[in-house]
């Protein structure tokens, strides 16, 4: 009988997680943080969100820039859509990277890098919301609070899985944040759009 965290995959129980952190129910994290089984739904719940970040700027793209003589939007759905969440999963990756080692080899706090990475998963949740960036009027606003929701709630996911002061967890989370923003921006020109969601906004030249 397989017993590996992925065989006891129960998508009733990610739904059901998911459903509470919308209800800013952040007790989640100290549930996942201890949860093995918890790391492939961690992981469904980055890509998804990102994916769901990338429809929605696609979507933006299709209302307010189609017929750009940069790119159509099939082209737009390829690069920034598909492209865009594959860099967007390994910056990710990155920012995970970045939080523990600050953390750990920085600050000498605890840390458990299976901990984080199950509590950060989860934390990537809100970006979802940038699905509705099209909504017209409120669509930069809507992206920019998505991304802003993410750090938040993956802020209080690393504070859950640390002994570190909230001041010391802040920088390590915004480290990782800020190359994940950065790296995302200099993969998007309108030429070659690989970047999703909010960061199809970048001025036109």
């Amino acid at each position: 009988m397989d017993t590996s965290p992925a065989s006891n995959f129960d998508p009733n129980v990610l739904i059901a997680r998911l459903r509470r952190l919308a209800m800013l129910d952040t007790t989640v994290f100290d549930e996942v943080r201890m949860d093995r089984t918890a790391t492939v739904p961690a992981i469904i719940t980055v890509i998804g969100a990102i994916l769901l970040f990338g429809i929605g700027g696609w979507l933006w793209w299709v209302f307010n820039v189609d017929n750009s003589p940069y790119a159509d939007s099939g082209e737009i759905f390829i690069k920034s859509t598909i492209i865009g969440t594959v860099l967007g999963v390994i910056f990710w990756a990155a920012w995970v990277g970045i939080t523990y080692v600050l953390l750990s080899q920085v600050f000498r706090a605890r840390v458990d890098l299976n901990d984080l990475i199950r509590v950060m998963g989860f934390g990537a949740a809100p970006l979802a919301l940038g699905l509705l960036m099209f909504v017209p009027e409120l669509d930069y606003a809507i992206a920019l609070a998505a991304v802003t929701l993410m750090f938040g709630t993956t802020f209080v996911a690393v504070q859950s899985v640390t002994d570190a002061p909230a001041g010391r967890a802040l920088v390590a989370t915004a480290g990782g944040f800020l190359l994940w923003a950065v790296m995302l921006t200099l993969f998007f020109s309108y030429d070659n759009p690989f970047a999703p969601g909010i960061f199809i906004f970048t001025p036109q030249t």
